[in-house]
């Protein structure tokens, strides 16, 4: 059985919700020692995924305390079938978890490291419950320690499967051949602009109506674009979105190879800044370590032929290339993690940030805290304020990947 949930539809006034997958459906614990020598078709995973019937029930429960389970209610059973994209990419998701186990590298999974499939923990209990998958060949220890994993369909692909079952589906479906992957689709398309400028692929795809080139979201629009779809956001393309895909980052390069800025994430929430300052918070159950765990981008490189003192225009900028990517989970652990503990440990003690106060140093993460990852505000006028924990108002805030960083990942990815 696997839940769904009511949400609101984006951008309407009206009382109109969406059926969503309410959560992951996890199909087998990952068995570290025996997936290295498994192939796909005759895999453990595959057995038990290949023949599904959902039995889908309505869970809205605002109160789970007092609301058990079996208030719900069963809303349909239905055998899960595959289109074939969807395979291709669960194949290649499934590919990517075994040959990383099979390195010698399982404590490196992460759940965004793939599309469709991930290799999914459950927050603090997967910290302790560890396991001893194979070690990298060539060390002398046999095993290493790995957090419990499992073979999971993430919640964002269920609520796409969810949707298409129920024939509720509503978005933009990019036009995958049968036997390609997202990840392959995305570099198909996009390679066939690197070397040109904005200008001639805004006037190669003329068809699309984009918008004015000064339009806030021109960028997005022509990345999008590029890729074969018609939508304003990545989020209403079916395949991003069930992929947890949630942005498109478009980063403007110079010959230092440097990009023009950091790149910024979501405003830090209200609530967000309550569960810093919850005592009993864990690290592993925290909004920022889920939502790098959990999420992927797709970065577009454009190199910029001027310099940072005098840039040149952004459509004569030249496409470099594109690739879906995730923050490891090696430096999610080392560079997002101590940045949560920092300020978490400022709001339990509920110590004074002096934020904008010249007499005294910002506590807040700047930007060398350590050259990755850190906190600062994002664009208005300072206005814009939010209440903290402890007690004071500060302008909102963002976290941020250092610009030498994101210039390292492009580096990795393109060359």
């Amino acid at each position: 059985m696997t839940p769904l949930r009511h949400y609101s539809k984006r951008n309407t006034k009206a009382k109109d919700f969406d059926l969503y997958a309410k959560e992951r459906l996890v199909i087998d614990i990952i068995n570290y020692l025996k997936l290295p020598d498994e192939k796909f078709d005759d895999s453990t995973f595959w057995r038990k995924a290949k023949n599904i019937i959902l039995v889908y029930y309505i869970d809205d429960r605002k109160d789970r305390h007092h609301q058990p389970r079996s208030q719900c209610k069963v809303y349909k059973s239905v055998i899960l079938d595959y289109r074939l994209q969807e395979l291709a990419t669960i194949r290649e998701d499934w590919q990517y978890i075994h040959d990383k186990v099979a390195a010698g590298h399982a404590d490196m999974l992460s759940e965004s490291d793939t599309n469709y499939l991930a290799a999914s923990t459950k927050g603090r209990t997967a910290a302790i419950s560890l396991r001893k998958p194979p070690a990298p060949k060539g060390v002398a220890e046999q095993y290493i320690e790995a957090k419990q994993r499992a073979f999971s369909y993430k919640a964002s692909y269920m609520s796409m499967v969810a949707k298409r079952l129920l024939g509720t589906s509503e978005g933009e479906r990019l036009s995958l051949s049968p036997d390609e992957s997202l990840s392959q689709y995305v570099r198909g398309r996009s390679d066939q602009y690197v070397g040109r400028t904005c200008l001639e692929i805004a006037q190669d795809l003329s068809d699309y109506h984009l918008p004015s080139v000064n339009a806030r979201q021109y960028k997005q629009r022509l990345v999008l674009a590029m890729l074969g779809a018609k939508s304003k956001n990545v989020d209403t393309v079916e395949q991003f979105n069930a992929a947890g895909i949630i942005q498109v980052k478009v980063v403007e390069r110079f010959n230092d190879e440097l990009p023009k800025e950091s790149m910024s994430f979501p405003y830090i929430t209200e609530g967000q800044w309550n569960e810093l300052g919850g005592p009993t918070v864990h690290w592993h159950d925290s909004f920022m370590y889920r939502f790098f765990e959990d999420n992927r981008m797709l970065i577009y490189s454009l190199r910029n032929r001027g310099t940072r003192t005098h840039k040149q225009n952004f459509m004569h900028d030249i496409f470099e290339g594109a690739f879906l990517w995730n923050i490891p989970e090696k430096d999610i652990e080392q560079y997002i993690r101590p940045v949560w503990e920092r300020v978490h440990q400022l709001m339990v003690d509920k110590e004074p940030l002096h934020y904008g106060e010249r007499r005294e140093s910002n506590l807040l993460p700047d930007s060398s805290f350590n050259g990755v990852c850190h906190i600062r505000p994002h664009g208005g006028d300072g206005t814009d304020r939010i209440a903290l924990p402890n007690g004071e108002s500060i302008t909102k805030q963002a976290f941020w990947l250092d610009r030498r960083y994101v210039a390292k990942v492009i580096h990795e990815h393109l060359g």
